[in-house]
């Protein structure tokens, strides 16, 4: 019999045997589709595409891989080229700009069938702007680009389009009246598109636990996060220190306990419920430099590794059980996505949490293992274990994730 130790080793060898193959099979010649060709993400997303290439690079710095190195170029061109030139008020599109969604064809059920259709551009492309994240994980993802392979023809042949989304995101702290990188639909749009606008895209994701309104523009932890690292890589030192001290005042509460809220409403006020997507704050970091002071890393690990947070057979919940909204079966309220998972993982690591990041190593391996395929996100109770997300709608979670595809290369 094999003993344990190599059975896991085999496990392993099959993940990530899996996860190549899906990202294989997810590479077109525009980048990578969010998911399969024939699930409903079957494009190319901005956001969804940045953060696989953030960890395929990941995953070629501890075993160097040239075909990943390639295609994280292509992926970077491709947005490049889909980089916003205008100002769109109907697509979201804006000087700069990286795109969120784009594409080619298969889009009647948003611009057609949709209540509110989604504007097409004259050439028969739906090409959407509505992500606030997108354009610093650009920068970020360029700089990383560039510092593994030293492709300096490629850094010369873009440095425009560096310096558009540089200037996109300075403007957009700038125009902020508070200071902080924030997304709001145009008042004057007749198109539809996203209300939310950070990774967790969905409109369940945006509220007070008292049931207040949450005012736009919203300003999400994340996006200051990767703005701020943004800001860093590419030498804006000064605008990064003043986003770090505002963020520090703002979002982080000390009394009566600690906590940093997930986002700020229009008028400033906190969105305090605990969410995964302050674990981002740790993998959005140069080094062991974030925008979360120094002395509040500890305190940050121990709200994600807390049991409202961290489930240790399956990964973090997008949501803590102890809000008014958790759901597993939800799609960002209380649900679990691998990729969201991994990125928490490996922040834990850049700062030395070396235990905690293995534990969330050990949950990814779980649920991986359980679902034979990178899949988009799934339902965890302690009660009856993993399940499929189906949505009240119908929708599921889609079997083939680029980001979670790539998450495997990286952690396993």
């Amino acid at each position: 019999m094999k003993s344990t130790t190599l059975v896991y080793i085999d496990m392993n060898d099959a993940l990530r045997t899996l996860g190549r193959a899906t990202i294989e099979e997810l590479e077109t010649a525009r980048g990578i589709l969010a998911s399969g060709k024939e699930e409903i993400y079957g494009c190319i997303f901005g956001r969804d595409s940045l953060i696989t290439a953030l960890k395929l690079l990941s995953a070629h710095e501890r075993t160097p891989d040239p075909y990943l190195l390639a295609l994280v170029k292509k992926i970077l061109m491709s947005l490049v080229e889909l980089q916003g030139t205008t100002v769109n008020i109907e697509s979201g599109e804006e000087p700069g700009k990286i795109i969120h969604e784009y594409r080619e064809d298969n889009h009647a059920h948003l611009t057609q069938h949709h209540a509110r259709p989604w504007y097409v551009y004259p050439d028969g492309t739906m090409r959407i702007y509505d992500s606030v994240d997108s354009t610093p994980l650009f920068l970020i993802a360029v700089a990383r680009y560039w510092t593994l392979s030293a492709d300096e023809d490629f850094k010369e042949r873009i440095a425009p389009n560096i310096e558009a989304a540089l200037s996109w995101v300075r403007g957009s702290i700038k125009a902020d009246a508070r200071g902080f990188l924030t997304y709001r639909v145009h008042p004057e749009r007749t198109h539809g598109g996203l209300a939310t606008q950070s990774w967790m895209d969905s409109s369940e994701s945006v509220f007070h636990e008292d049931g207040s309104p949450t005012p736009y523009p919203i300003a999400p932890v994340e996006a200051q996060a990767y703005a701020y690292l943004a800001l860093k890589l590419w030498s804006i030192e000064s605008e990064a220190v003043e986003l770090k001290e505002r963020f520090n005042r703002h979002f982080v509460t000390e009394a009566p306990e600690f906590g940093i809220a997930f986002a700020l409403d229009g008028d400033g006020a906190r969105l305090t419920s605990l969410r995964s997507s302050v674990g981002h704050i740790l993998w959005a970091a140069h080094e062991t430099d974030s925008i979360l002071e120094k002395k509040h890393i500890p305190k940050l690990v121990n709200l994600l590794m807390s049991p409202e947070l961290f489930e240790p057979n399956a990964g973090i919940r997008t949501l803590s059980k102890r809000s008014s909204k958790y759901d597993p079966n939800s799609y960002h309220n209380g649900s679990i996505w691998p990729h969201d998972t991994a990125i928490v993982a490996e922040g834990l690591r850049r700062f030395g949490y070396t235990l905690e990041a293995q534990a969330l190593g050990e949950a990814l391996h779980h649920s991986w293992d359980h679902f034979k395929t990178p899949i988009e996100l799934f339902v965890y109770t302690t009660e009856e274990g993993f399940a499929e997300y189906v949505s009240e709608t119908g929708q599921r979670a889609c079997m083939k994730q680029a980001w979670s595809a790539a998450s495997m290369l990286a952690e396993l």
